[in-house]
């Protein structure tokens, strides 16, 4: 179900002046609109989303390029993993496409866009696989004569003076001035903001994400600087977690919207496990127990990738054990990271082997939720290295390169 946002506005739609119609143009997928030069605050959401997610086009454009080739730099990859975040991790995802509302000589209002060569078809056909929509979020009202924009509603526009034909080349531009707005909306609506726009990356943060951000977080830093840590040949490649649990899984680069799909569904339980961890935050519950719930959640959360990495005979092994010893209580021996993003690299291998030693004669530490257990198997890859030799031409591989 899409949401429906009611909104506070210090002007009245002036589409209302044609009787209440406005032309919404959709490019690949369907799309909504947020007039956010009128508005000043949000007043309430119906159909809200247990959880939902907002990313660029960016972001979106590099998953394209994933699918359909070629990467343009190195930072496709990391760009494609934010799509996949809000993505997967989400129950509903919206692509904000900053944009301008218009007034033209005969009276007609519309949304002029200028993304129309951002995305390519891959990168629609990817969020097609789940339940997405556009946002067109317009920052100005400007009227349009002789095929030009003549005036503003922003004192400061980019556009003004440009031919209508032409403005898709202010896009950037239009980018860097909305993001402000762009990066406070998902704080607003209760939503999560995956940016990867170098204008709007200052709000991945942010919003209401709690244990989901959590959990990708206790994943990145491991996965990507011990999982991947093993002597290179010849170069150092390396993938973060969900576009590797992604590239594992197609047999080739065209099959990435399916698999998509299969995992969205996939991580169904998963998303509604992290949003009751969420609310639980939201309960009348005393600090302390708070503190204990959140501890026990996150040491959980640390679980994922020692045991991703365990071999098949060790979980042969440790099955066999846990027969004979179900009624004993998982033994903490590690201490875990407030913040593991911050904790330096030695005490994050400390760490990292004392969890391993404890996961390999108890598993329960793991499996004491879905996500956990989930994302422990999802991450029992195939080589990183193959996969990216496999899906990638040589001239890719080459920016994939650190």
């Amino acid at each position: 179900m899409h949401p429906n946002v009611q909104h506070y506005v210090i002007r009245e739609d002036e589409s209302l002046r044609q009787g209440g119609r406005t032309h919404i143009p959709t490019l690949g997928m369907p799309a909504s609109c947020f007039d956010a030069y009128r508005v000043v605050g949000i007043h309430s959401v119906d159909g809200k989303p247990d959880s939902w997610s907002m990313t660029d086009t960016e972001a979106a454009a590099a998953l394209g390029r994933i699918i359909d080739g070629p990467i343009t730099s190195r930072d496709d990859i990391e760009k494609a993993e934010s799509a996949l975040r809000a993505m997967l991790l989400s129950d509903y995802v919206q692509v904000v496409v900053p944009c301008i509302k218009g007034q033209h000589e005969n009276g007609y209002i519309g949304y002029i866009r200028l993304d129309k060569h951002v995305r390519n078809d891959a990168a629609f056909e990817a969020f097609l696989s789940v339940p997405s929509r556009d946002l067109l979020f317009a920052t100005e009202f400007v009227t349009v004569s002789d095929g030009k924009v003549t005036e503003s509603s922003s004192s400061n526009s980019a556009v003004v003076g440009v031919d209508v034909e032409r403005i898709s080349c202010r896009y950037k531009r239009l980018q860097k001035t909305s993001s402000e707005l762009a990066v406070a909306l998902p704080i607003q609506l209760g939503a999560f903001g995956y940016y990867s726009d170098g204008a709007l990356s200052s709000s991945a943060r942010c919003g209401t994400a709690g244990f989901i951000d959590e959990l990708y977080r206790r994943v990145y830093r491991p996965w990507m600087e011990i999982a991947q840590s093993t002597p290179s040949l010849f170069a150092e490649l390396k993938l973060p977690p969900l576009v590797a649990i992604v590239l594992s899984r197609a047999p080739n680069r065209e099959c990435i919207p399916k698999v998509l799909k299969d995992l969205y569904d996939e991580l169904s339980s998963t998303r509604n496990e992290l949003n009751l961890m969420n609310q639980m935050l939201d309960k009348t519950m005393n600090q302390s127990d708070i503190v204990a719930q959140t501890n026990r959640i996150n040491e959980s959360f640390d679980a994922i990738v020692p045991e991703a990495l365990l071999s098949d005979a060790t979980r042969r092994k440790r099955t066999i054990a846990t027969v004979f010893n179900f009624i004993k209580p998982v033994r903490q021996l590690y201490t875990i990271a407030a913040d593991p993003l911050s904790i330096n690299q030695k005490d994050l291998q400390e760490m990292f082997k004392s969890i391993t030693a404890s996961i390999a004669s108890e598993p329960r530490i793991v499996s004491r939720n879905v996500p956990a257990a989930k994302f422990a198997e999802l991450l029992r890859v195939d080589s990183v290295r193959e996969s990216i030799l496999t899906h990638f031409i040589g001239s890719e591989v080459k920016l994939i390169e650190r």
